[in-house]
């Protein structure tokens, strides 16, 4: 369970780092906004990782009482805690920020979100890049993070392309074989390429064509019928 503390720990301290970047905007800003939930959601799901591991190093009997004093199924709870509250981290970021790069590439070409389907076009005109011969680790880093996305999906395993797919981030090739699960996911490798992530998106949200973007309210505010 530490290892899988170090890591949110990690991760909610990177997000802390940028949070000032965007606390001159107004409390609905689409960018400030995005920041705060993925910040919450990483603190919420810290929090939870340290009660569990408080309760187990305090009151160990007590806790193995849940398990009917198997140690086995304990290490088995707790194998599958860190798995899970990585999962929920690992979906907020990677869904919730496809949704803001909707929404800001709709802003900026003036269209209506949803209207471009083309999701690397989106990338490639958000992050100054070229679609499909990217220059950027930052949008290399995406588009691994998105072939990742799509597993989601598929219970983890890769189904897009019979013939495998093979991406590069930051000089180390990601093999995607068919119809297996990426190899590199095994050691906890994708809450690293979040934290990698979150500091794409700073990136983004600090540089132009989305530095320019005046202010728009996060779509959850309109949702609930507000006029923020």
């Amino acid at each position: 369970m530490a290892n899988g503390l170090e890591k949110i720990e990690q991760l909610q301290s990177e997000i802390i780092g940028i949070l000032p970047n965007f606390q001159h905007l107004q409390e609905s800003d689409i960018r400030r906004k995005h920041i705060e939930l993925l910040y919450s959601q990483t603190t919420v799901s810290l929090l939870n990782l340290k009660i569990n591991i408080r309760f187990d190093e305090l009151n160990p009997q007590e806790f193995l009482v849940f398990f009917d004093n198997d140690q086995n199924q304990a290490e088995n709870y707790i194998h599958n805690l860190v798995q899970n509250i990585n999962e929920s981290i690992i979906e907020t970021a990677i869904f919730q920020t496809e949704l803001v790069l909707r929404y800001l590439y709709s802003v900026h070409v003036g269209q209506d979100v949803g209207e471009e389907k083309n999701f690397y076009k989106i990338i490639s005109t958000m992050y100054s890049d070229t679609e499909n011969n990217w220059q950027k680790e930052d949008c290399k880093l995406i588009i691994l993070v998105w072939t990742l996305r799509n597993t989601i999906h598929t219970g983890g395993i890769y189904f897009q392309k019979k013939e495998g797919l093979n991406l590069t981030y930051k000089g180390v090739d990601y093999n995607f074989e068919y119809g297996k699960a990426p190899e590199f996911l095994k050691e906890g490798h994708f809450i690293e390429l979040i934290s990698d992530l979150i500091h794409s998106i700073n990136y983004a949200f600090t540089n132009d064509p989305i530095k320019s973007i005046q202010h728009y309210p996060h779509p959850a505010y309109l949702a609930l019928g507000h006029n923020p």
